[in-house]
């Protein structure tokens, strides 16, 4: 499988019920009146140039109560001016010394005539389109590229040596223990940890821009949001036309919409870097699925698609610190955490990065509120990976989407967290989730539970079928109430690698929707066990699993494909519909079925083996134990689907369905132990009266397998307990 490359590892700090947060801003805005702060304004003279200057820097301090900023500008080197020709390009002002390298025709600086002077100014202003009040964004700028180290660089034309010279940089790279010695960049000590937001603008957005860690000289994880220059649409407002006043349309007649700068979430500015990355391999991928459709040969060779991508990854180490795409500005937020007494250097290695300001929210624990979708998006990573873990017992609503990748959110096992979900309110990565010991109340809700983002990690394609390939989905330990969907692709070609629900128990709305559904993808390898799925009223599913016909294992990078059923209740699911839908899958070698000690009450229109073999029978690789398959009060015919020895036919008298209470009594079912464990009770299999007693009956251990009679220990045989010594 292709390796997922993420860029933006998001890093944020939870918030504490003694956190507080202060912000600051460069510059002061009064009506039409635009100034730089106190700490800029008193070292600048009338044309905005530091009066400041010492050894080639100008720096600015910044003291919060909780923050100290150092804003550093450096000079560069000013140019050579021919008094007959003051435009014409003679090189700057500087002389060589030795010769360092022939080849790059660079030497070392002897020394230099004379430097521009470094400024602090107002400058590249825009407006926030994502503030509802339509607020501008102010940023100081300030001059110099960060450099670890500069040379004279003679200047070479059409092969022949042009006697002018310039100024050669060697800029930073993570894990340099060499911080720049001169040129812009903002260094920022915390008096105390918390988290840091800090608005830039990157003037080149496809130059590195680091968050350096003093100590360690490592790239400190950030999360980016904000605007991309170039990147605008909007298709809700129409323009007016200046001339009539009247809405504007073009020569067509179609509305012609006023066009405003898009802002991008986190994952979005993921997307983009991914794109300005992979693009090359994902238009070669998109031209064989053109050709595909058209019934034409490939445009690319699978060879030719490797190479691609080869060459592509390589291009991730280099570009891993590139916030958008080409030479376009980025402006927005960079939000990433700080600990006590820390220095963390922001700047670019090429250029220069504008600084609006910060908020800085101090303090750390458990977040307060209990909003799930901010706490979420507040909420700490290591190693690209988001772990919420919340108080026991303790109610949250969810007031939207979570859109955070590579996220689990787990309560405490035996004493749940209460998640009620607001309406549109789904769990929607588009890489892994994880959700354990969760109580989920989904009644004002009608999307999926999990229902995956509409817009994938473009460099999460594979090459073989262009799946949008997900490792993992997990659902485990939870109790899901009135929900209308359980997962959902939400129509993106996803393959999900793995899905798992485990010890759960998802009581379903009787709608016409499929349970587990994938509409445009699939999941590779499904496993269902220890769990219950039930539904109030008719029972109207659609399916209980469906996945595009055309999903299957070799088209997504994998050998194999499996869907596994263990030890679980299910009634009144899909009364009338079908188990499962999924061609690709039904009839392939490479596809595994495992259907074992489950028990079916009401589902799948009585139809249940077969529809889970794809109505395929005699699969060589299915296997089937102890399962129980009852409809309107009897036994479902298996035909050739289910055909093991050991299907129980019996009624397994659940004690109260209807009402959500699912203790097996049925003997038969009891001392196989079948079904979700939370319904079998030990205790109560010696009250249990079977309808017959049959003296060379099977017998079970606890564990419900199958023993001879010599067997010693405790034993069931027609569900009574007994001890054979």
């Amino acid at each position: 499988m292709k390796k997922i490359f993420t860029f933006i590892s998001t890093a944020l700090l939870a918030i504490s019920a003694s956190a507080q947060t202060e912000s600051y801003k460069p510059i002061i805005v009064e009506g039409d009146v635009i100034t730089l702060a106190p700490e800029f304004a008193n070292i600048i003279d009338a044309d905005n140039n530091a009066t400041n200057v010492a050894d080639g820097k100008s720096i600015v301090t910044i003291n919060t109560a909780n923050m100290t900023l150092e804003a550093v500008g450096g000079a560069t080197i000013a140019d050579k001016v021919d008094p007959e020709d003051p435009k014409a390009n003679i090189g700057q002002d500087l002389v060589p010394g030795a010769l360092i390298n022939e080849e790059s025709h660079t030497y070392e600086i002897a020394s230099v005539g004379s430097w521009n002077p470094i400024s602090w100014k107002n400058g590249n202003n825009k407006l926030d389109i994502n503030d509802a009040a339509g607020t501008k964004l102010y940023f100081v700028m300030g001059t110099g590229n960060p450099y670890v180290k500069m040379f004279c660089e003679e200047v070479y034309r059409d092969g022949s040596a042009t006697g002018t010279y310039r100024a050669s940089y060697e800029y930073y790279k993570p894990g340099d223990q060499t911080m720049p010695l001169v040129g812009l960049y903002y260094k920022f000590t915390p008096k105390v940890s918390g988290k840091l937001r800090v608005l830039i603008w990157a003037n080149k957005g496809n130059r590195n821009t680091y968050v350096i860690d003093d100590a360690t000289k490592a790239a400190v994880p950030l999360r980016a949001e904000g605007y991309v220059n170039g990147k605008r649409a909007n298709y809700e407002t129409q323009a007016i036309d200046p001339e009539t006043g009247e809405p504007k349309v073009d020569n067509q007649g179609n509305p012609v919409y006023e066009q405003y700068q898009i802002f991008y979430n986190a994952e979005q500015i993921d997307s983009i870097h991914n794109d300005y990355i992979y693009g090359s391999y994902y238009n070669m991928l998109k031209a064989n699925e053109e050709a595909a459709a058209a019934g034409e040969e490939a445009k690319y060779t699978a060879e030719q698609l490797a190479a691609k991508k080869a060459e592509c990854d390589e291009l991730a180490e280099t570009r891993k610190y590139v916030l958008s795409t080409g030479g376009q500005a980025f402006w927005g937020w960079i939000t990433f955490d700080v600990e006590e007494g820390k220095s963390y250097w922001l700047f670019q290695d090429s250029s220069q990065v504008g600084f609006g300001g910060f908020d800085f929210t101090t303090g750390e624990g458990q977040p307060t509120g209990n909003d799930l979708t901010e706490i979420v998006q507040a909420a700490p990573a290591q190693d690209g990976q988001v772990v919420v873990e919340l108080e026991a017992g303790a109610e949250y609503t969810m007031s939207g989407p979570i859109t955070r990748n590579n996220v689990t959110i787990a309560g405490v096992e035996g004493s749940n967290a209460k998640v009620k979900l607001a309406a549109g309110a789904s769990f929607s990565p588009a890489a892994n989730i994880t959700l354990k010991n969760l109580d989920i109340d989904a009644a004002d809700n009608t999307a999926a539970i999990v229902n995956l983002n509409a817009t994938p990690i473009e460099s999460s394609i594979n090459a073989e079928g262009g799946y949008y390939i997900v490792g993992k989905v997990e659902i485990i330990g939870c109790n899901i109430t009135d929900a209308t969907q359980l997962f959902s692709d939400n129509g993106v070609k996803y393959c999900v690698a793995n899905m798992l629900v485990d010890n759960s128990v998802v009581q379903l709305k009787s709608a016409q929707k499929t349970v587990i559904y994938a509409n445009t993808g699939f999941i590779n390898d499904l496993t269902v066990k220890n769990s219950t799925f039930w539904s109030k009223g008719a029972g109207e599913q659609d399916y209980f699993v469906r996945y595009n016909n055309s999903g299957r294992a070799d088209r997504a990078g994998f050998e194999r494909n499996s869907i596994t059923f263990e030890n679980n209740t299910f009634f009144n699911v899909a009364k009338n519909g079908q188990w499962g839908n999924y061609s690709g899958f039904a009839g392939r070698n490479t596809s595994d079925w495992t259907m074992t000690k489950n028990i079916f009450v009401d589902c799948g229109k009585g139809e249940v083996a077969r529809r889970f073999l794809g109505s395929r029978a005699n699969q060589a690789t299915a296997t089937f134990a102890y399962n129980t398959y009852w409809f309107d009060g009897a036994a479902e015919n298996t035909g050739e689907y289910d055909t093991s020895d050991n299907i129980i036919t019996s009624d397994p008298q659940l004690k109260d369905p209807t009402n959500g209470d699912f203790t097996v009594q049925g003997a038969e079912q009891i001392a196989a132990q079948t079904g979700d464990p939370r319904w079998l009770n030990p205790n109560a299999i010696s009250h249990i009266t079977p309808s017959q007693n049959v003296a060379d009956a099977p017998i079970y251990n606890l564990a419900g397998q199958r023993v001879t009679r010599s067997t010693k220990g405790i034993l069931i045989q027609n569900g009574r307990k007994f001890v054979n010594p």
